[in-house]
């Protein structure tokens, strides 16, 4: 499965949200809040099998799906 599709599958089923785009923002367009985003994060990392750095979990960074979908991408052309 592609990642885009595995994170809005997460994301969809964090926020109840029906559909998810890569445009959408987490906080105002997902209803994201600082424990919904940790979730997320542990989401992510366990979903993918990788330990996210302290530096890649910064809110501020993290604004919308498409910054997440990146975030993984870099995360996986690491592992290979």
């Amino acid at each position: 499965m592609e990642i885009q599709e595995r994170v809005f599958e997460l994301l969809e089923e964090i926020t109840m949200v029906g559909e998810v785009s890569v445009y959408d923002e987490l906080t105002t367009d997902l209803g994201l809040d600082s424990l919904g985003m940790i979730s997320l994060l542990v989401a992510l990392e366990d979903t993918f099998h990788i330990e996210l750095d302290e530096s890649d979990m910064d809110p501020l960074a993290l604004q919308t799906v498409a910054d997440i979908v990146q975030l993984i991408e870099k995360y996986m052309e690491e592992k290979t």
